[in-house]
């Protein structure tokens, strides 16, 4: 089993260095990648990048471009919806959006990026759950529950009285599950998402966060989240979001610190549980993130400093993981199967 982590001997970061970003990874060396968060700006270079570097398949919001608590109403959700569709036919060539199973599979055969559209908070229902089966026919494939404040569902993670969830919240999670959606619980409190793992009758996703035991920033996810998660049977995804891999105000995070969270959580919960949801930024105007600055003690300083802020550095910093004791099996876990496996288990 991996072992604790020295921060201050940092050799994942020295490797990482030597890399040049126009350059891409060894082959032989790739892993294959699904990245449960990627905030990137999707242009055809990007995508062309993406496949060059082992990113199989990516999952992408649709609300949340400007604030640190987006509630949309029903006409921003769907003029997001039908933006982004828009934009990723101007793409037809070199991506395939994710509404069954099968499609992860036909992305591979067409040598194709597979996108998974989603929402960061319930996109706009309000209390008519029915209206989630208009977003399902339209291709959304994640929700999360509540984003950092308290909404009609249930508390986000920065409400204080971590109240968990409504009774609309518990109909919510059913009719998910139903619909066959990925519940995401990555900005949801901690009552919250355990209520909602042990209500779901599928697995569950927390898309991009880390373990709060390592970096204590209220976006990161407690032991007892964690361990409902594996009973579960969901999926963290491991973030390079600076402030959430270690508290902002101290020094800038390291590749290791993003070590500390996966060996933390592959610890406590098993590697099986683990993965990958990068938030990564690239190409994004600055703009969009200024509103997060006014909340420093969670969000940090602009600019963001990413320990692992490029696609030819995730391939390394999943490579080391190799040196730290995991086994290749668990590697290539993180890094995709383990999402696919939630994925099949609830797009099917």
């Amino acid at each position: 089993m991996p072992g604790s982590i020295d921060r201050e001997d940092d050799p994942v970061v020295e490797k990482v260095h030597v890399v040049d970003r126009d350059s891409n990874y060894p082959t032989a060396l790739m892993f294959k990648i699904f990245d449960l968060l990627n905030g990137s700006r999707l242009t055809a270079p990007y995508v062309e990048s993406c496949l060059a570097n082992g990113v199989a398949a990516i999952h992408i919001t649709l609300n949340n471009f400007q604030g640190i608590n987006p509630v949309p109403d029903l006409r921003h959700s769907l003029n997001q919806l039908a933006n982004y569709r828009a934009h990723l036919r101007t793409l037809d060539g070199l991506v395939r959006i994710v509404e069954s199973f099968d499609d992860f599979e036909r992305a591979r055969a067409e040598k194709k990026l597979a996108v998974v559209m989603g929402y960061q908070n319930v996109p706009g229902v309000e209390r008519d759950l029915n209206l989630l089966r208009l977003f399902h026919d339209a291709g959304v494939r994640v929700i999360q529950i509540a984003h950092n404040i308290r909404n009609l569902y249930g508390d986000g993670c920065a409400e204080p009285a971590d109240a968990g969830l409504s009774s609309l919240g518990r109909e919510l999670v059913v009719a998910l599950n139903e619909l066959g959606i990925v519940i995401d619980l990555s900005h949801v409190g901690d009552r919250s998402g355990i209520e909602a793992t042990k209500l779901s009758r599928q697995p569950v996703a927390v898309t991009h966060a880390n373990a709060f035991t390592v970096c204590p920033n209220m976006r990161n996810k407690s032991d007892a989240l964690l361990d409902a998660l594996k009973v579960n049977g969901g999926v963290i995804g491991i973030t390079y979001l600076p402030p959430v891999v270690r508290m902002p105000g101290g020094d800038a995070p390291t590749a290791n610190d993003v070590i500390a969270h996966i060996a933390h959580c592959v610890t406590r919960i098993g590697a099986e549980h683990v993965g990958i949801g990068s938030d990564f930024i690239t190409d994004q105007p600055a703009e969009r993130y200024q509103e997060f600055m006014r909340k420093p003690e969670v969000y940090g300083t602009w600019p963001w400093r990413y320990p692992v802020d490029n696609l030819q550095q995730q391939q390394v910093l999943l490579e080391s993981l190799l040196a730290q004791g995991f086994t290749r099996a668990q590697v290539e876990g993180i890094a995709q199967d383990n999402f696919m496996r939630l994925f099949k288990a609830v797009l099917s």
